[in-house]
């Protein structure tokens, strides 16, 4: 009974500390979206009929100049026609964006959006974060919206990785331990402040799934090539 006593006391006292997380999601959560495309494609075998391949991937809502936009990977979307591409919000609504730009140099992609009571996320400075802090990763790993992993910033400054098909060629990648799997790309990686400091985008794995070593693209990076896109195409 004592033994017991103690332990409660102290898991009283960690439950208390784990708080943060839980409101750390709630505050983030409704900027985080659900993405899916259609992608059209000629296929000879149906003698020119449409053939169509499915994506999905995540993405955040950002606020800038007045006007909303999702930040998500181009990989994400690459093919798609505005129209081919649902957004999904967190309240269940479904909208499609009006504008997309994208650039392959650094898998960096950007959607104008227009709807009622959207939530922009906050954006952090992801050059202050360091190795060991604590971050969430958010998204939708094979198409489960919205799901959250936890872990920590494992380095800083990847480059010159190989990302399979993928020709990444600007590279300063964050690492990280936080479970990332496909369908996660575009999405957040979240600190304990509830600010985006990463777009999470690729994974190092001999299996196709997690194995504790995600890569994220800084926000600070992304933050520049996204002005760049919107203001100057």
């Amino acid at each position: 009974e004592q033994m017991f006593q103690q332990l409660s006391q102290e898991a009283n006292a960690l439950q208390r500390q784990f708080e943060l997380i839980k409101k750390v999601v709630q505050f983030a959560k409704p900027a985080v979206v659900h993405i899916e495309t259609s992608i059209s494609e000629s296929s000879n075998i149906n003698f020119g009929s449409p053939r169509f391949t499915e994506e999905a991937g995540s993405g955040a809502i950002i606020h800038l100049n007045d006007k909303y936009y999702v930040l998500t990977n181009r990989h994400v979307i690459d093919g798609a026609s505005p129209g081919n591409i649902k957004i999904n919000l967190w309240d269940g609504r479904q909208i499609h964006p009006r504008k997309v730009w994208s650039d392959s140099g650094t898998d960096v992609a950007v959607m104008e959006i227009a709807s009622r009571n959207l939530v922009p996320a906050r954006l952090g400075n992801s050059d202050q974060m360091e190795i060991g802090d604590f971050v969430l990763a958010m998204g939708s790993p094979f198409g489960l919206s919205h799901s959250v992993t936890f872990g920590i910033i494992s380095a800083k400054g990847r480059r010159d990785l190989n990302l399979g098909s993928s020709t990444v060629k600007f590279q300063d990648f964050l690492q990280t331990d936080a479970a990332i799997n496909p369908g996660n790309s575009g999405g957040p990686l979240i600190n304990l402040r509830g600010e985006v400091i990463g777009i999470n985008t690729a994974i190092a794995s001999n299996s196709g799934g997690n194995e504790g070593i995600g890569f994220s693209i800084p926000i600070n990076m992304v933050k520049i090539i996204a002005r760049q896109l919107i203001e100057h195409g």
